[in-house]
């Protein structure tokens, strides 16, 4: 049984009843919904995290939750809901700033600050008046408030003071009738959580660091960001941004999240020649799903100058692609790989003959599943140098107080 799991304390409810194991799909975020809507608490899969959850606008339902933690009430419960027009509903009103934000994160892991909306219980609103809101990555934390019609409260399937757990069968035992049902998503690799960022004012404020660094929310936003830490940059570079580079994104993601390394990098693509709409190809989008890797939520962005010089690491698919960089930015020659072959030329070493990680556009699905096997052995090969390289360089260039680290990106 996981570590994290606890002996049972007092049953809220007082049945010693197992809680219903069920596969997460339609059916079964149906019945989850219909339990919420009598007042009963389930747990679910988040991209961050298992969650226990309840309507949260049922006040005797999130007093039971605080129970159900062994936990006493204090504090507030985030919430998730479907949409921005289903958290604009939750709040009294909807600054800019967060709206930015809203389009530019969501659906994904940062919960956003808002003035809340008169009638809200008292444990979902902060001593402020704020109400933490998000939408979720994972589908099945998107549908939950969708079916039920009311936004679910997120708090870590744990017993308060204990590590979140990621194994529903330890989700069964630690919360023996205490829950109604638990939607069974498998075994999940325990991340960061989401990154809080009040949204009233520019700059945004992190007010809990996460799996989204400010790094990376002030390129996505293109505002300026406090708190939180800076962090290595490595940026992926293909041409259009729609497919190899996408994939290799999510697959180094995949790589930092199974060693535990998550917020040791941050990870971004881009492409030289992009088009700014649009969404990964439906075959890199398949393939990186057969693997494991959700890369649903990408959307394709043009390299830009800023990017490249923000960058500690650049990754490149061919030398047409590393050429097309030393001309955006000269400077950043020296920072730009081959991922073809990249363990080798991170440590110093010329590699012979012409290298280049092929295009599956235009070839069948299983050419795209090897062309992601290939590129995940490269960075899996080149992860500790591709590390120690990053992490080098913004040392360094902190230690110059570059400008613009945290200010406007990209």
């Amino acid at each position: 049984m996981n570590s994290n799991a606890a002996e049972p304390g007092p049953e809220p409810a007082g049945s010693s009843d197992s809680p219903r194991l069920v596969p997460d799909g339609e059916e079964g975020i149906e019945l989850a919904a219909e339990a919420m809507r009598s007042g009963e608490a389930i747990a679910y899969p988040t991209d961050t995290q298992y969650g226990l959850g309840v309507d949260a606008l049922n006040p005797e339902a999130i007093r039971r939750l605080w129970a159900i933690k062994d936990r006493e009430p204090g504090g507030t419960f985030l919430v998730l809901v479907e949409s921005s027009e289903a958290a604009g509903d939750l709040a009294a009103e909807m600054p800019d700033p967060a709206r930015v934000v809203a389009r530019t994160c969501w659906p994904g892991p940062v919960t956003l600050l808002l003035p809340a909306r008169p009638g809200l219980p008292q444990d979902v609103v902060g001593e402020e008046g704020l109400v933490a809101v998000r939408v979720s990555g994972h589908p099945t934390a998107r549908r939950l408030p969708a079916l039920l019609g009311a936004p679910v409260v997120s708090t870590s399937a744990n017993i308060s003071g204990l590590e979140p757990i990621t194994d529903p069968m330890d989700i069964v035992e630690v919360f023996a009738g205490r829950l109604a049902l638990i939607l069974d998503g498998g075994i999940l690799i325990s991340g960061p959580p989401s990154t809080i960022v009040d949204g009233r004012a520019v700059p945004l404020r992190i007010t809990r660091a996460g799996a989204v660094t400010a790094n990376s929310l002030a390129r996505r936003t293109g505002l300026e960001v406090e708190g939180g830490e800076a962090v290595p940059l490595v940026v992926i570079v293909c041409t259009g941004n729609a497919c190899r580079s996408p994939m290799a994104e999510g697959a180094l993601k995949a790589l930092l999240r199974k060693k535990g390394l998550e917020g040791d990098v941050d990870v971004a693509s881009a492409g030289v020649a992009a088009v700014s709409w649009g969404s990964a190809t439906e075959d890199a989008q398949s393939a990186a799903w057969e693997e494991g890797i959700d890369i649903s939520a990408h959307r394709p962005r043009q390299l830009t100058p800023q990017m490249t010089h923000e960058a500690d690491i650049i990754i490149a698919m061919s030398e047409q692609h590393r050429n097309r960089i030393a001309i955006i930015n000269p400077e950043a020659k020296q920072r730009t790989f081959l991922l073809k072959g990249l363990a080798a030329e991170l440590k110093g070493r010329r590699m012979p003959g012409y290298r280049k990680i092929d295009d599956p556009i235009g070839r069948p699905h299983s050419y795209y599943r090897k062309v992601l096997r290939e590129m995940y052995n490269e960075l899996n090969k080149s992860l500790e140098a591709v590390i120690t390289q990053a992490s080098a360089r913004r040392a360094h260039m902190s230690s110059e107080a570059r400008p613009g680290v945290l200010e406007k990106g990209w």
